[in-house]
């Protein structure tokens, strides 16, 4: 295994899964997968972009009979590092999947504590918590740290209560 792929272990306790919710806490454990059919005029459409893990995986039968679409995806372990990087960069440029979910992806994979705080930013940034300068749905290093211990400190009078 690459160095790349192993720094990007440490860097992240894992990902959620698009399909249980439940934590992916190895990237020999999750997968990248996706819907492709055709549209009216005949034209590729790719659709459901979604992490999971090996076991939550679109069922084929039954996305083929719902809107005759077949599941592709590739494991996760693809996308991780900068060869994933370059993937994932490459699959935006052809422009063949929504670039929306690309660019959520890509965020997932490989920006440090993104995962963590995705779910949280919409809350600190209403609540006068954390102001991005960038611009929202994109974060500073700086500013997912500075989320990461609001988070904390708001969690905290919380577990002491339970006492």
């Amino acid at each position: 295994m690459s160095r790349a792929i192993n720094s990007q272990r440490t860097s992240s306790i894992g990902w959620r899964c698009a399909d249980c919710g439940a934590l992916i806490t190895s990237i020999e454990a999750g997968r990248v997968e996706w819907l492709t059919g055709e549209d009216g005029r005949g034209k590729t459409n790719v659709k459901g972009l979604r992490l999971v893990h090996n076991s939550c995986r679109y069922d084929d039968r039954r996305e083929f009979r719902k809107d005759h679409c077949l599941v592709e995806g590739l494991p996760l372990e693809r996308f991780v590092g900068p060869d994933g990087l370059m993937l994932l960069l490459s699959l935006i440029a052809q422009r063949e999947m929504p670039r929306a979910d690309l660019l959520e992806l890509v965020k997932r994979i490989h920006i440090p504590g993104y995962e963590q705080t995705r779910e949280l930013f919409s809350d600190a940034i209403h609540g006068g918590a954390v102001a991005p300068l960038i611009g929202e749905g994109f974060y500073l290093q700086s500013e997912i740290q500075e989320l990461l211990t609001w988070a904390a400190h708001s969690a905290a009078p919380a577990s002491q209560s339970r006492g």
